[in-house]
């Protein structure tokens, strides 16, 4: 908020003639540009992205290797366990590989840890594996780095296909085949794929081997419908950029859930409220996710592998009333801890935020930090002790790679891994206090200096017309790496009294520009409030026009996420403001 620079990017004189040429307004037209989509053509297989496009999954270098090796178990009959994870991306990859399997005929058992082992192939998996006698086992969204338990398991005669997107390029494991494309031998062009994508390309590879009857049997055809939603769920959940392969899968997965005849997406969608009207990338964030998350926070995450697995929609009505209510008591578990750790960090002033206790619940932590890492702008790590061990979650929105500034404490943890934004992570409690010292001070170090805002473009109020906003659904679906767009429009004045939401945190206000006034809501603008009562303007506004569900106040609303106060010049496509504070 309150930036001193707004920076857009110049008019492009190609705008017309690609909006002409696609038949759509110039805004849509700006955006795309924006984004680097400059012709026609990438234009058109932007829009509509087509599934013969993704890569080849052979590109993969252990590929062969694993379709080899699994051809070998299908036809000696053998057991496989798919070795998943507790979170929507591991459970619905899991899933996804569990049901083409036994489509196979093959002996399939989904196998996912509980969240007290630990992330990834602990030694109660190498346990529970050993016990059931499978030779074979496929890892979906972990086991990159279990170089122990993979290597325990290579010594009992067990091969393992580690199939990922976690981990880092060192200790990798030895399994049998590793699929993760991002390591740097991987061989697969798109480093993006969450680990679903990974489990759909595995399941693509062994399909291209079987026979042509099968590929194009009613049954397949059913299945690839709900692998492409599952697909989409877990993509959508882990936070994947929606872009390359990622937009074009989910793209066609959104539509896969709302046509789904498998019961237990219909029971799923059902809960979520959405069976009637389909689902959207924020449907799939903020109401599917957290039913499938809740099993594995509160509960078991075998409870949501039951649902997607249900043989009938009696059955599957029943497992969804399980979630729903893993989900409320996720909530009220959830609301305590927040409001404790809300108390803990007021007045923190260190560049990250690092907290533990025995008493906090682990399946929750993650959600909370994020939460805190949204409201504070700093790296947020979390842990829940057993004894002299604590195992946490950590979230971060301001720059900082989390994953790079825990390996640059590894020797102070006993296991970490995950994303820039979002990392796990082990610790003996007697390392915990120099690991705070040691993780504030990298996150000082690592953290980025300002940046000028981005947005697409400028835009003027006179643009933000009702069916101009709705063709720029367009381009969705919008998420991590391609959001919705934002626009700035300069020299704005705010007409009458904000007020705070009933949330409190967000500012209703109205916007003028010329004889154009518009409803806005400034998000998380709560902290501004009186200089926003006070200062008229002129500001310059960076945001995202809506569709306003309010409509009383119109019909297109602006979400305003950053406003700078004074005069601009706008003609250079370059904004610069005064600060008015910060």
């Amino acid at each position: 908020m309150l930036r001193a620079v707004l920076e857009t990017p110049r008019p492009d004189p190609r705008e017309q003639a690609l909006a002409r040429a696609l038949g759509l307004p110039d805004l849509v037209a700006r955006v795309m540009l924006a984004r680097g989509i400059d012709t026609p053509e990438r234009a058109k297989s932007f829009l509509q992205p087509d599934l013969g496009s993704l890569h080849d999954p052979f590109a993969f270098k252990d590929m062969q290797k694993a379709v080899d090796r699994i051809r070998d178990s299908l036809r000696n009959g053998d057991r496989i366990l798919i070795h998943g994870d507790y979170d929507v991306d591991g459970i619905s990859g899991t899933v996804l590989l569990h049901k083409f399997l036994k489509m196979l005929h093959c002996d399939s058992r989904p196998y996912i840890p509980a969240r007290a082992d630990g992330y990834s192939i602990s030694q109660a998996s190498v346990d529970a594996i050993k016990k059931g006698g499978f030779p074979l086992v496929i890892s979906v969204d972990n086991g990159t780095n279990a170089v122990g338990p993979v290597a325990e398991l290579r010594k009992s005669g067990i091969d393992v296909i580690i199939t990922d997107h976690h981990g880092t390029t060192e200790n990798v494991a030895d399994a049998f085949a590793v699929l993760n494309p991002r390591l740097p031998d991987a061989g697969y062009p798109d480093s993006n794929l969450a680990g679903c994508g990974v489990a759909f390309t595995l399941v693509a590879a062994i399909a291209e081997s079987l026979s042509g009857s099968m590929r194009q049997s009613s049954e397949f055809s059913e299945y690839l419908i709900d692998a492409m939603g599952y697909v989409a769920m877990g993509t959508v959940a882990d936070v994947a950029p929606l872009c390359g392969e990622n937009r074009t899968l989910v793209f066609h997965g959104l539509r896969s859930l709302a046509i789904s005849r498998n019961p237990g997406i219909r029971a799923l969608m059902d809960a979520a409220g959405l069976l009637h009207r389909g689902a959207g990338v924020e449907d799939i964030a903020f109401r599917i996710a957290p039913l499938i998350n809740a099993a594995g926070r509160v509960g078991h995450a075998n409870d949501a592998v039951a649902l997607l697995c249900a043989p009938g929609y009696i059955e599957a009505q029943q497992a969804a009333k399980v979630l729903e209510r893993h989900n409320e008591a996720r909530r009220k578990v959830e609301r305590q801890l927040q409001d404790e750790v809300q108390q803990l960090v007021a007045g923190e002033t260190g560049a990250a935020i690092v907290l533990g206790a025995s008493n906090w619940h682990p399946g929750v932590l993650g959600i909370v930090a994020a939460r805190i890492a949204e409201s504070t702008a700093k790296p947020v790590l979390l842990l829940a002790f057993n004894g002299d061990v604590g195992r946490g979650s950590g979230r971060c929105t301001n720059g900082v790679n989390l994953r790079d500034a825990l390996g640059e404490c590894s020797d102070l943890l006993e296991a970490h891994g995950g994303h820039a934004a979002a990392a796990g992570l082990e610790i003996k409690r007697e390392h915990f206090d120099a690991f705070c010292e040691r993780f504030d001070a990298v996150c000082a170090r690592l953290a980025p200096s300002e940046h000028p805002y981005r947005v697409d473009g400028l835009a003027r109020f006179e643009e933000l017309e009702p069916q101009t906003i709705r063709r720029l659904d367009a381009l969705a679906p919008f998420g991590q790496g391609h959001p919705r767009p934002r626009f700035v429009t300069h020299g704005v004045k705010l007409v009458g009294n904000p007020f705070v939401e009933m949330r409190g945190q967000h500012v209703r206000i109205r916007v003028a520009k010329g004889k154009q006034i518009l409803p806005a809501r400034v998000v998380r603008g709560v902290a501004h409030f009186e200089m926003l009562r006070k200062n008229k303007g002129p500001w310059s506004i960076a945001y995202t026009p809506r569709i306003s569900s309010r409509g009383e106040d119109g019909p297109v609303q602006l979400s305003i996420h950053d406003l700078s106060a004074g005069a601009a010049k706008p003609e250079n496509g370059h904004a610069r403001a005064e600060p008015n504070g910060r």
